[in-house]
């Protein structure tokens, strides 16, 4: 099967050579889809079961954009406010945030 991943696609990358990297944190309050996101975007799996984040976890995932490896750390951080001095030490060196919330939840919105 033809693939354009070398510009615009994924692969896996078994080595450590990357012309990038980036350090992404999402953010947000406790069951808002912030594990959902990154297992679905890193690994392309979901599972309907909830289970909440104890402190932080990440995964990697690399990239390809016109010709270039990117590798990203992307942080799932526990939106409990039990974790908050845990995982706002991990913002140090981050280059991104994703900000997630709840459409139907108006209290998760403010939040971030």
């Amino acid at each position: 099967m033809a693939s354009a991943t070398a510009t615009y696609g994924q692969k896996e990358a078994s080595d450590q050579n990357f012309d990038y990297m980036f350090k992404i944190l999402i953010i947000g309050n406790s069951s808002v889809g912030k594990t959902s996101f990154l297992f679905r975007y890193a690994d392309d799996s979901f599972t309907p079961a909830f289970v909440s984040t104890v402190g932080i976890d990440f995964k990697v995932k690399t990239i390809y954009r016109n010709d270039k490896r990117i590798k990203l750390q992307i942080w799932d951080t526990a939106g409990q406010e039990r974790y908050r001095t845990i995982t706002t030490a991990y913002y140090r060196g981050a280059m991104g945030f994703i900000l997630m919330y709840d459409i139907t939840n108006e209290e998760s919105f403010n939040a971030v």
